[in-house]
């Protein structure tokens, strides 16, 4: 028998391939994303990606008043939901009964039901809800979605109106209302573009994918239902409003939180990033809030006669 030599052979050792797989980019967007993506990249990451809850914000300040009553995101809910059923050619508040009955299993108390009333009878008596009995067509809590890309491509962009109502003319009317309160240092039309800039173009472009020859995007301050403020958008403006909800939307597809460049009070208060995760300091994320959102430059309708006012150009 012959021997036969023995062959080594080489045999690799077991390799397990590490495969990076990247997040999907989201195929649907929210204005609401969009908007707390606007505020802070960051606390966007923080809240929405990580789901991280609020921390207590800071102390209030010894010329700051506690809140008394139901919390206001609780009292807002129940006030939209008053208002959806408002009969707008004969409005009027809704009983005390009924203010319950819209309450769920939060408990009011008489001063809560009388605060929602008021509320709700500030519009009744406001020029907007005067306006809708002229419209065409009235649609509540109209809901949209349009593709981000004007070729009909990339992802959606989904959200819900109070109120949206087609005028003789063709004019789409968007009305929001609010029941936010503006302090004394502030005005209403830099508080609603500090808060709703992103909204506001959201708003309005559904509008204008819509078919709309012009648009006219009002929030009603229930506070001051007499002053509603008013935006107005045409086809010629859809471009603009379509790049800068593409830049917003750009750093959300490609998970890129940078963090705000206006650290503020009203901002960070209670980021959970705040404490200790934030690159600012305590003494800048509790400043003052600045008087528009960095960037923010919509066009406020002005009264009858007036020239036109146009808000600062983006840094």
């Amino acid at each position: 028998m012959s021997r036969l030599g023995k062959q080594l052979i080489s045999i690799p050792a077991k390799v397990t391939p590490n495969l990076h797989r990247g997040r999907p980019a989201p195929q649907r967007l929210s204005y609401s994303q969009l908007s707390d993506y606007a505020k802070c990249g960051y606390r966007f990451y923080l809240k929405r990606v990580l789901n991280l809850p609020n921390i207590e914000p800071p102390p209030l300040e010894s010329s700051e008043e506690p809140w008394i009553g139901i919390d206001p995101m609780t009292r807002g809910s129940i006030v939209h939901a008053a208002l959806e059923d408002m009969d707008f050619d004969a409005p009027r508040a809704p009983s005390a009964d009924a203010v319950r009955a819209l309450s769920r299993d939060v408990e009011l108390s008489d001063e809560d039901v009388t605060e929602i009333q008021d509320y709700v009878e500030a519009f009744a008596r406001s020029p907007l809800c005067r306006r809708l009995t002229q419209a065409t067509r009235v649609t509540r809590e109209a809901g949209f979605q349009f593709a981000l890309d004007p070729d009909g491509s990339g992802p959606l962009v989904r959200g819900f109106v109070d109120v949206l109502a087609t005028e003789p003319d063709g004019t789409h009317l968007v009305i929001d209302y609010k029941t936010d309160h503006v302090s004394e240092e502030d005005t209403p039309e830099a508080y609603v573009q500090r808060h709703y800039e992103t909204q506001k173009l959201v708003y309005a472009l559904a509008a204008l994918r819509a078919g709309a020859p012009r648009v006219e995007v009002a929030y009603c301050l229930l506070e001051r239902p007499d002053e509603p403020l008013l935006w107005t958008f045409t086809a010629q403006d859809a471009p603009d409003i379509v790049a800068r909800i593409q830049t917003l939307a750009h750093g959300i597809l490609t998970h890129d939180y940078p963090v705000t460049d206006t650290p503020h009070r009203e901002l960070c208060g209670t980021c959970p990033g705040r404490s200790a995760l934030c690159s600012y300091s305590q003494d800048e994320t509790l400043r003052p809030p600045p008087a528009l959102w960095l960037g923010a430059r919509a066009r406020r309708t002005p009264p009858a006669g007036s020239p036109p006012v146009a808000g600062p150009p983006p840094r």
